[in-house]
């Protein structure tokens, strides 16, 4: 395809229409062929907004189909997200449609609807899919009350409350150029993507001790030094999906411990690395990884009271904890005493919350796993088991 492309004697043959109005970058998306679209867009330059005989343009066909990968490429190269087609339904009336099928074909498969309202039932792969392409095109500038023929709005086709208060949070907090608030893609054209080395695959390998992100896995075990620093690569770790969501990519570097563990979104509510429980100090974002100037930010404490008295009260316990243990010291050796500490730790550990691993959990939820208030307040998802939280009940 790359060869063609290259000896394509008249360029205007790439935005050639079928009969039914189709091109080839229609086809690529309608197939979920990212390399061919990529092709045809960056180097063929095609016309991205091109309609076919329904006034579908490529975006519609790769939302219907929920195609992210396509919808992340044509959306990051400029297509207009809010074109409507012949019934004047734009990308983000398909999404919402598709979210709408996938609820109803849900109840009928269910014999039992009270399992489906609390949670029991796993979520489909499809389900999560249209949700999380309905607040990326939002988060990318797409219009939630755009009506269509119908009279209907991108809104009206939201059965679930949840997930509309979702997107017009998504409308609320997007800026220009800045990656979307459901984290489903990274669409920064300032952040470096592709590797050093090959050019073709994305950055997914981390350096230590150094921290920068430069190749990818293939290309990794061929670098003896680092692209960015030039400092002696002594470990490679590749960069696997976020430990508590586990929907999107980590993409912030804790300090001091070294880790990638957790997406942006996640990791502004944890205090303790999740892999080594080692306090977080500062946060470096996925840029400043791949060698942008994007500075680090020092993790923020905590500002709600009742986090406050909590710390507090922990740190009363603790004191007294201490107290005790030196009073026994003289009639216990030192082996012993630090078995006691060490199972004093893991009953700390196992009552602290699982997503910032710094807070005594004091919220349930009906699945029966907890967190923190301050973590379970913004959390959509048990951490645990992956299912909705429909109701957050306070322990005392």
């Amino acid at each position: 395809m790359k060869i063609l492309l290259g000896k394509l004697v008249r360029p205007w043959l790439v935005d050639e229409q079928k009969d039914d109005g189709y091109t080839a970058l229609h086809l690529a998306a309608l197939n979920n062929h990212l390399e061919v679209a990529e092709l045809l867009v960056k180097q063929a330059h095609a016309n991205m907004n091109i309609q076919n005989v329904n006034k579908q343009t490529a975006l519609h066909l790769a939302v219907e189909r929920q195609h992210s990968h396509v919808v992340r490429m044509l959306v990051r190269e400029g297509c207009d997200v809010n074109l409507p087609d012949k019934d004047g339904d734009t990308p983000l009336h398909e999404a919402l449609r598709s979210y709408t099928l996938s609820q109803i074909r849900r109840l009928q498969d269910l014999h039992d609807v009270g399992q489906l309202l609390a949670g029991v039932q796993p979520q489909p792969a499809d389900h999560k899919s249209s949700a999380s392409l309905a607040k990326f095109l939002v988060a990318n500038g797409a219009n939630l009350y755009a009506e269509n023929k119908k009279g209907q709005s991108p809104m009206t086709l939201c059965p679930d409350p949840d997930l509309a208060k979702q997107l017009k949070k998504c409308q609320t907090e997007k800026t220009p150029g800045a990656a979307p608030v459901g984290g489903l893609l990274r669409l920064e054209s300032d952040v470096p993507k592709d590797c050093l080395v090959c050019s073709d695959q994305a950055r997914d390998t981390l350096f230590s001790p150094c921290g920068h992100v430069a190749t990818c896995a293939g290309c990794a075990h061929r670098v003896k030094k680092c692209l960015i620093c030039k400092e002696t690569v002594q470990n490679r770790t590749k960069i696997d999906e976020c430990l508590v969501c586990s929907e999107r990519k980590a993409s912030v570097l804790f300090q001091p411990c070294g880790h990638m563990c957790a997406c942006s979104t996640c990791a502004n509510l944890m205090r303790k690395c999740g892999e080594c429980r080692v306090p977080i100090e500062h946060q470096v974002p996925f840029s400043s990884c791949c060698g942008s100037s994007a500075p680090s930010s020092p993790v923020p404490l905590p500002v709600a009271s009742t986090q406050s008295d909590n710390v507090n009260l922990r740190n009363f316990k603790a004191s007294n904890t201490t107290t005790q243990l030196i009073r026994i010291q003289n009639h216990l050796g030192q082996t012993d005493i630090t078995k006691l500490q060490q199972q004093l730790m893991d009953i700390k550990e196992q009552a602290m919350c699982p997503v910032c691993m710094d807070r005594m959990r004091n919220m349930a939820f009906l699945c029966g796993h907890g967190t923190c208030q301050l973590c379970g307040d913004r959390i959509v998802e048990c951490p645990i088991c992956r299912k909705v939280v429909d109701k957050r009940i306070l322990l005392y």
